[in-house]
């Protein structure tokens, strides 16, 4: 009867460890993420721009304001801005099917102006996209 314990245990433990395993990876899985590009009218690339990017309900509730976007990421020197993890419960859920359709928001400067360029993406959870705003 104690050699049988052991060996329940031992199995129970096993099959701890390697649901573990499996969960730490599934997350890797999950985090979504962008890389947007800024472009200019001649086709150079923008540096040092701030885009605020907004979830559906924030953006239906507050609009674009960059006090209250969920994230923010400032262009490097490729002019590219990077959104390393979107992924939250409350944007990627069984309510919303795992897609999420986030707008990216630039505010700049062209001629003179205050400008604002909004791009939409729309994502599943996991996925990694790259697209671009042209700043016209």
């Amino acid at each position: 009867m104690l050699k049988m314990k052991n060996i329940f245990f031992l199995l129970l433990l096993m099959g701890t460890l390697v649901a573990c395993s499996s969960d730490d990876d599934a997350g890797q899985d999950n985090i979504t993420s962008a890389m947007i590009t800024l472009q200019n009218t001649s086709g150079g690339t923008e540096s040092g721009i701030v885009i605020y990017a907004y979830d559906e309900s924030t953006w239906s509730v507050i609009g674009d304001d960059p006090t209250f976007a969920d994230f923010q990421a400032s262009s490097n020197n490729d002019g590219i801005a990077t959104f390393t993890n979107l992924t939250s419960d409350l944007t990627f859920n069984e309510l919303t099917n795992n897609t999420q359709t986030f707008r990216f928001s630039a505010h700049y400067t062209l001629n003179g102006n205050a400008t604002t360029k909004v791009k939409a993406i729309t994502f599943n959870l996991g996925d990694d996209k790259t697209d671009t705003i042209i700043l016209d």
